[in-house]
């Protein structure tokens, strides 16, 4: 009898488990949380910035090379022409709102601000990947317009 029991629950549980709808790869909440980058092409090894994503999508990125110039006058709105160069081709800034896609597996951003002036206002799909404590997505149109390439970030605890 009490095997009976016991096989019934087993297989009441088995049967409840297969009418679970399948949980989607990625939520707002999921991917809410302040990251680290990890890889970043455009910027080199060891590049330095944070993401932070909100449960309720707003987002803000910063992303610079591991080594800035300084500069020399302390001032930065009178650096010289080579010192902005390197600031431009070293950093990227933006900040707005963010979806992740229904499947899960895209987030949009929503830029409303950026460094980059020509992003302001645009809306940009990525393909999306969460495992564990690293999220990585593809940027298809880098601002510096070189091909597109993969951006690992890893979840800060």
């Amino acid at each position: 009898m009490k095997r009976r029991f016991a096989l019934g629950i087993i297989a009441a549980s088995l049967a409840g488990g297969a009418l679970v709808a399948p949980v989607a790869a990625q939520t707002m909440k999921g991917v809410a949380g302040t990251y680290s980058p990890v890889t970043v092409s455009a910027y080199g090894d060891n590049p330095r910035g944070q993401m932070i994503l909100t449960p309720s999508g707003r987002y803000s990125i910063v992303l610079t090379r591991a080594e800035m110039p300084k500069i020399a006058t302390g001032v930065r709105t009178k650096a010289t022409t080579e010192e902005n160069r390197a600031v431009v081709d070293g950093s990227i800034a933006h900040s707005g709102r963010y979806t992740i896609g229904e499947d899960g597996k895209s987030i949009t951003f929503h830029i409303e601000t950026s460094t980059f002036p020509n992003w302001n206002g645009t809306t940009q799909k990525r393909p999306l990947s969460l495992k564990g404590d690293l999220l990585t997505y593809t940027v298809a149109t880098p601002s510096n317009g070189m091909p597109p390439n993969e951006v690992t970030w890893r979840r800060v605890k």
